[in-house]
């Protein structure tokens, strides 16, 4: 059922592309961008700070935790992945949804240089 959601989704905005006029279009996509890195920004900060509080509870090591976070997913329990890992997928859906709006975008600005 995620999966055909998931291609439902695709499938509407390829026909956005299509059929969403140059103006539309340009300003669409800002706005799936903006709300992409707005939220998933937001989520990543919280992400980033639960993920070290959640190592400090459990005595891991917080080294490399800014800089390469994943790797410390398997350092946490059980409590530390259900406070932590929503954040991360919540973080992951706002820069998949930022890449769709600049996509977008930059296929408004392709049809707006060939358009004559």
């Amino acid at each position: 059922m995620f999966e055909a959601a998931i291609a439902t989704v695709v499938l509407l905005y390829l026909l956005l592309l299509g059929v969403l006029g140059i103006e539309w279009q340009l300003a669409a996509g800002a706005a799936l961008a903006l709300v992409g890195l707005v939220g998933g920004g937001g989520a990543g900060i919280v992400y980033h700070l639960a993920l070290r509080r959640a190592l400090v509870r459990v005595g891991a090591s917080t080294r490399g935790w800014l800089w390469s976070p994943v790797s410390c997913h398997r350092l946490l329990d059980e409590r530390g992945r259900a406070e932590v890992l929503p954040w991360f997928r919540v973080g992951a859906a706002g820069f998949v949804v930022c890449l769709g709006g600049i996509g977008m975008v930059a296929v408004a600005a392709v049809k707006a240089a060939f358009a004559g």
